[in-house]
């Protein structure tokens, strides 16, 4: 048989695996996952938390690495291709989720002009709802378009900034610490990647509206770039059980393809009917604006972040940071939009359309 080693917050393995004849499965906590731990199994599945280089692969039998992430900064792509290890990660599963996270973000500003740094499977979704809602949106992102210096000036200038980058410190657009000022009156939305944005030297010199998902050198982070954020929440934007599902399909299918086999159950989403006439108030959903009433019934960053920076002040140190982390993050796990089945007789056509570009799903009856 096959030995699979998984990170034990990964969702639905069990699901997934109980019925193979092909694999045998062994979930271990993302701090028990090492060179010892993983020596005579030949596949992996991981999250972020865990680096994936020489350290921890070499003098294994692994040869199947499915990172269910969307990043891509904790991979050493150079040593597993030197080892012609697969690699793959779950780029692209957590969009909706983090569109919905940014969605409530920008109740919180009165402007309708957004600069997107990235303008990937994230900031692409995010332009196209945007634009239907008659956000104006500027794109710096120069792995896709030819931008300028004057192009990133300008996403730079816009009064609010959503960040949707990949990371990195090397080659020819690196985007180690690409934002290290603003001005006060400006709102900057994170869900990148922690290293993107400078978050001292922001709150040093001005008093900029921060609103952060994601941190510097985490899971082990920098507990004093959270508090002074007007949001900060424990990297939680794509934290959906839509997003989970997907990604994990994704890997399924890469170990179903690798290793010619078929004997893994693939996951078939589960969706809570609601029916919306009973709590709906008339005037929530309106055409051609963003309905950030509703969208708060299903997320609220605001009451996330007051929880997270409880559950900072409470924290004693016992146990290791990461840990406290991580475990936060799994009690911030949360339905997405595409959880959802909704009912209605009440709203039009148009406005179910609404709700569709959304992410929900209309039950048609």
């Amino acid at each position: 048989m096959i030995e699979i080693v998984a990170d034990k917050d990964i969702p639905y393995l069990k699901e997934v695996f109980e019925n193979s004849k092909t694999f045998r499965l062994k979930t271990l906590p993302f701090d028990e996952i090492n060179k010892k731990t993983l020596k005579n199994s030949q596949a992996l599945l991981s999250r972020s938390a865990t680096i994936l280089n020489d350290e921890l692969i070499h003098g294994t039998d692994i040869k199947f690495i499915f990172s269910l992430t969307s990043g891509e900064d904790h991979i050493d792509h150079d040593f597993l291709s030197s080892r012609e290890i697969f690699i793959k990660t779950a780029k692209g599963a957590n969009a909706q989720a983090v569109l919905e996270y940014t969605l409530d973000a920008l109740s919180f500003a009165s402007e309708k002009k957004v600069g997107l740094i990235g303008e990937g499977h994230i900031g692409s979704k995010l332009k196209k709802v945007l634009s239907f809602f008659n956000y104006e949106t500027i794109t710096y992102d120069p792995y896709k378009f030819e931008n300028s210096i004057d192009q990133k000036d300008a996403v730079l200038r816009c009064p609010i900034i959503s960040v949707n980058a990949s990371y990195s410190k090397k080659g020819d657009y690196p985007s180690h610490n690409l934002i290290s000022n603003l001005e006060p009156e400006q709102m900057l939305i994170n869900t990148s990647r922690g290293e993107v944005v400078d978050y001292k030297a922001i709150m040093k010199n001005t008093n900029a509206k921060l609103i952060c998902d994601v941190w510097n050198k985490e899971p082990n982070l920098n507990v004093d770039d959270i508090g002074d954020t007007f949001i900060g929440t424990p990297h939680i934007a794509g934290n959906t059980l839509n997003s989970k599902t997907e990604a994990l399909n994704l890997a399924i299918d890469s170990l179903k393809e690798f290793f010619e086999t078929n004997d893994l159950n693939n996951l078939k989403p589960i969706n809570k009917t609601l029916n919306l006439d009973k709590f709906l108030d008339n005037d929530e959903i309106k055409e051609g604006e963003i309905p950030f009433k509703f969208i708060k019934r299903f997320i609220d960053i605001e009451s996330i972040s007051d929880s997270f920076k409880k559950d900072l002040n409470l924290f004693n140190g016992r146990d290791s940071f990461s840990n406290f982390f991580q475990a936060v993050r799994k009690k911030n796990e949360r339905m997405g939009f595409r959880d959802y089945l909704l009912s209605t007789k009440l709203l039009s056509d148009e406005k179910k359309e609404l709700l569709t570009l959304l992410g929900f799903k209309i039950h048609e009856e």
